[in-house]
């Protein structure tokens, strides 16, 4: 049994796996800060599921990259659990999150997202088994540069689609897709899969030497211009159990 939690953008999610499946799961697009809402919300999907904290066998947490005030309340929020509780932590960055939303497509994923500051987070990822195999080394820099090194039809996914659309289908043209918008932010459904998967696999972190994944490598809080940005529609996210 597992449990998942993902603070890196607007959505805050929480989901409860067990036996192969979800056993309940909560998601809220808010615009305020998810330490606001976490600690109930993690106690509602724990009761939902018919399950306590003790009974877990691990916790995972979405690393980024993403908001950085986000990321920095879930894994301190995670950490605390895991100490609490003796539980191991599996850590997910969120771009593979994000290309397993499409874990059925049989070509090149792109998970492709707002970083700000005219930048995108990027990575090329194929899936094996519906779990996503990296094909590139994360990038964050200018959407054209990393635009350079796709080769091949590729199906994008990420709020990064409706900001550089125009330059997406300017610079792939017909070799580039686009996955719907619902499947653009991380959904904690799929970060309790691919946590799953690994903890199957053996693999755990390091709970005290575990940190966020942010890419911007000295500034961590990244403030570009007022711009518009993606915003997605509330009606795509919803309270859920199962």
């Amino acid at each position: 049994m597992l449990l998942a939690i993902d603070t890196s953008s607007r959505q805050l999610g929480i989901a409860l796996w067990h036996d192969g499946q979800i056993a309940s799961s909560y998601e809220l697009l808010a615009e305020y800060p998810h330490a606001v809402e976490l600690p109930a919300a993690v106690k509602r999907v724990l009761e939902t599921g018919h399950a306590t904290l003790a009974q877990l066998d691990a916790i995972a947490v979405g690393l980024g990259p993403g908001s950085f005030t986000g990321l920095r309340i879930g894994l301190a929020f995670v950490k605390a659990m895991a100490f609490a509780a003796k539980k191991p932590v599996i850590g997910v960055p969120s771009l593979d999150v994000i290309a397993a939303n499409v874990s059925t497509s049989p070509g090149l994923v792109c998970a492709f997202l707002d970083a700000r500051q005219k930048n995108v987070y990027a990575g090329l990822f194929r899936m094996v088994d519906s779990l996503p195999q990296k094909a590139s080394e994360y990038f964050l820099g200018p959407p054209a540069d990393f635009l350079k090194t796709v080769k091949e039809p590729v199906i994008l996914v990420g709020d990064g689609c409706a900001l550089y659309r125009a330059l997406v289908e300017e610079r792939l043209g017909g070799r580039a897709s686009f996955a719907p918008q619902e499947l653009w932010l991380p959904r904690v459904t799929v970060l309790a899969r691919l946590a799953a998967a690994r903890f199957a696999a053996g693999q755990r972190d390091d709970a005290a030497a575990l940190v966020p994944l942010y890419l911007y490598p000295l500034d961590c809080s990244v403030r570009g211009p007022d711009r518009p940005t993606a915003v997605l529609p509330k009606a795509a996210v919803s309270s859920t159990s199962a």
